[in-house]
Parts: C-alpha cells; sequence; structure tokens
C-alpha cells in the first residue's frame, strides 16, 4: 500500500516535497519518517489525509495523500 506523503513550509528543508511509503496508519507513517529524517522530531507537525486535517490516528488506504504542515498563525 503505497501512501503519498507531501512536505510544506520549512518540513521541505528535512525532506522532499513529495516522498512515498509504506504505511497503515498515521502513527505508523510518522513512526517511518522520524526514523528516516530524524529532523522532525520535536517539531510541532498538523496532518491533513487527503485534505482533511486530523489529530487523531487515522488509517490509510492505498493511494492516500497525507499532507505534513507546519504551525501557522493567522490575523
Amino acid at each position: 500500500m503505497k501512501i503519498k506523503v507531501r512536505a510544506f513550509g520549512p518540513l521541505l528543508d528535512i525532506m522532499e516535497n513529495e516522498y512515498f511509503i509504506e504505511a497503515s496508519d498515521t502513527k505508523a507513517l510518522l513512526d517511518v519518517l522520524l526514523q528516516q529524517f530524524p529532523g522532525l522530531a520535536g517539531r510541532k507537525i498538523a496532518i491533513a489525509v487527503n485534505g482533511k486535517i486530523t489529530s487523531d490516528m487515522v488509517s490509510l488506504q492505498d493511494q492516500d495523500t497525507v499532507a505534513l504542515l507546519p504551525p501557522y498563525s493567522g490575523g
């Protein structure tokens, strides 16, 4: 099962814009990414699965897209 991972903002300095990984859920995905990209450790990262931001663990399906978003603020 291939999951497309996209990084944005300063996370691009740590990993590529698009990355493909095999993972069954968002927790497993983050575990693999932290092993491959130690620079992600300790960073606040919002996760969106297929365009919907989530704070819970989400099961992933083949060809889902996960976006890693840096903290943001607005005004």
